[in-house]
Formats: C-alpha cells, structure tokens, sequence
C-alpha cells in the first residue's frame, strides 16, 4: 500500500521520532492532550488537560472550522513544549473484522488484508488505512486468526494535515477502543474482558480477548445524559449541575440512594444494552471463553453504587478500571490528576503507552 500515514500501533518510528510526544482525543467541543514522563517509579502524567472549542468545530469527529482546530492544536504545542503528537481515531471511523489467514510473513498478511478489505468494510483499499493483530496461530491446520483495525484515509490525512500544520509531527494513529484496552488491562492479562467506557455523548462497550480488541459497540447515552437529569432534578443550569455531580454522585453522600433512584432509569438502560452486548460476545464461536469481567471507565464509572449495580443484574465481576495500571504502582505513587478526574484519561493515557 503507498498510505502516507502511520496507523499503527506497531509502528517503530526511527529514532529520532521516538521522542516524548502529546496524546490527543477528539472531544464534542474540545481536544484532550496528555503527556507522560520517564520516571524510576513508572511512567508518570505529566502535562494534561483540555482545549474547548466552538460548537461544531468538529462534527462526529471531522473538522468543520479548521482554523479554530488548528488554533487549539498550536496551544497543546505550547503547553507542553512537545513535536511530536499521537492521535485516537475516534470509535465512529473505525471497523474491525476478524479472519483466517494462512501463517504468512507480516507484509504477505498486509498484502493480503488489502484484498480482503471490501469483503468486510464499507471502504475499499484505496480508501483505507489499516492495522493488524495476529492473535492465534493454530500449529495443527497451520493457519492463523487475524484482527484487523479499519480507518478511512481521507479522514486521517486530514487530521495528519492539520497536526502538521500545527508544528506537530503525527507519529501513531490508533482507535479509542484499543487505547481503552491499553490503558486498563494490565499488560499480559489473558482474560476476555468487556470494557465500558462512558463519553460525553456515548457509551462504548469493547470486547477484549488477551489484550486485542475484537468487537465494538455503542450506545448514545453518556455522561451529558446524567448532567441532564441533574439539570431537571435540581432545577440549575449546565455549569451549577456538573459541580453538584462531584458532591452528589462521585462520593458517599447522605443523598447517594436518592440521586441514584432519580437515574436508575438512564443506568438500567444502560445495563440492558450491555446485557445484550455480553450475551452476543458470549455466544461468538471464535472466542474461547465466556466474559469474566467487566471494567468501567469515564467518570461516570464513578458513581456511587453503580459497578455493584451492574455486577448484580449480569451475574458478573464489574471492577472500576485503574487507568495507571501499566504506568505505575498506586501504592508507590499517587498522582496530582484526582481519581475522578483521572477517569476521563484512559483513552489518553492508553495512546501514551505504545
């Protein structure tokens, strides 16, 4: 393929690419940036935070006012000194299909899934850009299973262009989904995991067999569905909900049980959805094990009662990720980013770790 650009996590930039660079995440009306630091204790949060831009700026992650874009990618440049960016293809353009593959040499498999991408997504080979994971290799049929990750090229080149515009050298694209498996699956963990990551505007559910995304879901429920429900609750604007959401939902609280009833319609719409998800990956021939967890990340995973809710109806271990997992011990090292707000970070910081 003659793609001019870098999606893939197992691209190995030549040295002087492999230089600290800053993570960024696409955002309704904001980009999130993140940057780590090599530390004896583990790779440490360094610089972080968000740029918030005008109302359609970027449009289902597209941009639509380029100038405002570029203006707010000039900004992370500054703040944290960085050349070099690495970029999450949000969950809408990206498709996955899996498939069986004589065991052939890594560029015979590129050369291979170029033909085979038509066969799967809505784009032709000309029109993508890709990646894969082998994640079997039967030894007795000599075959071997491969994933592969989908983004359509138009759209990356945009956004190459745009970093580079910015004075900031795009060195790795790669999908929300795996960045989330990144950041809160504990590297070598060979469980079959669902991850539950809650956005602004939605939800995504991942399947995540040893590490290696399978299979994506969404549903359009997220955490501004919650500060709705504050905002008719409690009567008060946007801005005065999502301050009373840290005091009402995120700790103990004398009004945790009434606040939560007030929700549970949003949160048993959202268990329901992630019922059905369970049940079909479940029901996958090609996964060799049923679900043994599930692990919630985004701040609203923060809610008071609601992993214990979840684990409760789906009959299953529903944990609070740990976004730090493969960065560093909690126990020997505690963040200035608080708990709640480190949440937000798994997609980040999971970009941060490749």
């Amino acid at each position: 393929m003659s793609h001019q650009v870098s999606y893939s996590k197992l691209f190995a930039p030549p040295k002087f690419l492999a230089m600290p660079s800053v993570a960024v995440e696409i955002l309704p009306n904001a980009l999130r940036f993140f940057s780590t630091k090599n530390t004896e204790q583990g790779l440490l949060p360094d610089k972080y935070g968000q740029i918030d831009l005008e109302e359609r700026a970027i449009v289902r992650g597209e941009i639509k006012k380029p100038e405002v874009v570029l203006k707010a990618l000039k900004e992370i440049r500054r703040t944290t000194g960085l050349n070099f960016a690495r970029f999450s293809i949000p969950e809408e353009k990206t498709y996955i299909f899996k498939t069986q593959l004589p065991n052939l040499e890594p560029k015979e498999i590129r050369d291979v899934l170029d033909f085979k991408l038509e066969e799967n997504v809505p784009l032709s080979s000309k029109e993508a850009v890709f990646d894969f994971d082998i994640v079997s290799n039967h030894k007795i049929s000599s075959d071997i299973e491969v994933v592969t990750s989908v983004a359509p090229l138009k759209f990356i080149e945009e956004w190459q262009n745009i970093f580079v515009a910015a004075d900031l050298l795009p060195v790795l694209f790669v999908s929300e989904s795996s960045n989330v498996a990144r950041s809160v699956i504990h590297v070598g963990n060979q469980q079959t995991v669902v991850t539950v990551n809650i956005k602004e505007a939605t939800t995504i559910f991942s399947l995540v067999v040893s590490g290696t995304v399978y299979q994506t879901s969404s549903i359009n429920f997220g955490s501004s569905t919650f500060t709705d429900l504050f905002c008719k609750y409690y009567k008060i604007s946007p801005a005065e909900a999502l301050k009373l959401q840290k005091e009402k939902l995120y700790s103990s609280h004398d009004d945790n049980m009434e606040v939560f009833s007030y929700l549970i319609n949003t949160i048993s719409a959202i268990k329901d959805e992630l019922s059905k998800f369970i049940l079909y990956c479940n029901e996958r021939e090609d996964v060799a094990t049923e679900i043994d967890r599930v692990v919630l990340s985004g701040q609203e995973a923060m809610i008071i009662g609601l992993a214990e809710y979840l684990s409760l109806n789906l009959d299953l271990r529903v944990d609070i990720a740990d976004i730090w997992t493969n960065n560093f011990k909690i126990a020997e090292y505690v963040p200035e980013i608080g708990r709640v707000e480190s949440m937000n970070y798994s997609i980040v910081n999971g970009l941060s770790l490749y």
